[in-house]
């Protein structure tokens, strides 16, 4: 065997496949930055479309575009016997959701934090780690949480929280089994979700937009049902939700009979 030749010919090997991984890297870089060039031209045209529409953006549009799928959501109901086990608390059974009443009610330790309120409240409440604070829609009366899916709120599983001078008097909670569909696909994103919303004329000149974010919602208030990925919009008050893979307004939620 003629090693020269060979020891040259890896050499060139080696060579080849250190430049193809240079063009890789280089390929890989140059799309970073056009994606970041693009969302930062459309967050630019998006602001300055609104302030041509006299609306107040206030607040930060979240700039990631995740890969997500639909939610199959069951409602199966936490068991009021169980809950009658821990003591201090009377649950009863609604639509859709559990009602507990806390007696005699619990003091407040500390400030007015909602998630530190959760942790308090944890050992009368059934799967407490896994709701999220909406300090958009809270007040001192009524403290509102979402439960989380991949960290992301469901919009139609409301953790309600009921408070009086300084006190916990109870909450009314619903909790769905979920299980992600197969299926993902890139969400649009949060300024594309604000346009339409403007173009269709639901978000008016003078209006201020609260909050924008991205989570899951349905449509139906029934047992099992499919969520979808949406970027849920709260502007003076009023919420809006776009269906973050279609771009198309979801309609509000309706009670099936």
């Amino acid at each position: 065997m003629d090693w020269s030749r060979t020891k040259t010919i890896l050499i060139w090997a080696f060579l080849l496949l250190d430049l193809f991984l240079l063009y890789q890297v280089y390929v890989t870089r140059i799309s970073l930055w056009n994606d970041k060039e693009v969302a930062q031209s459309e967050k630019w045209n998006t602001e300055l479309y609104l302030n041509q529409q006299n609306i107040t953006l206030d607040t930060e549009v979240p700039q990631d575009t995740p890969e997500m799928s639909n939610l199959d959501a069951e409602y199966i109901g936490i068991n009021p016997i169980s809950l009658h086990e821990i003591t201090g608390l009377e649950a009863t059974v609604e639509k859709m959701a559990l009602a507990a009443k806390l007696e005699p009610p619990m003091q407040i330790r500390g400030q007015l934090n909602p998630q530190e309120l959760l942790r308090q409240i944890g050992p009368r409440l059934i799967y407490s780690d896994q709701y999220v604070a909406d300090p958009y829609q809270s007040n001192q009366a009524r403290l509102l949480y979402w439960q989380v899916y991949d960290k992301m709120p469901v919009f139609v599983a409301p953790l309600e929280m009921y408070l009086d001078n300084g006190t916990i008097l109870g909450y009314r909670q619903t909790f769905f089994h979920l299980r992600k569909q197969q299926g993902e696909r890139q969400v649009i994103s949060g300024y594309a979700a604000l346009r339409s919303l403007v173009d269709k004329q639901i978000i008016s000149p003078g209006e201020r937009i609260e909050n924008v974010s991205l989570g899951y919602y349905g449509s139906y208030d029934a047992d099992i049902q499919t969520l979808v990925p949406v970027w849920r919009v709260v502007h003076d008050g009023k919420w809006h939700f776009v269906n973050a893979i279609t771009g198309a307004l979801e309609r509000p939620m309706v009670t099936q009979r």
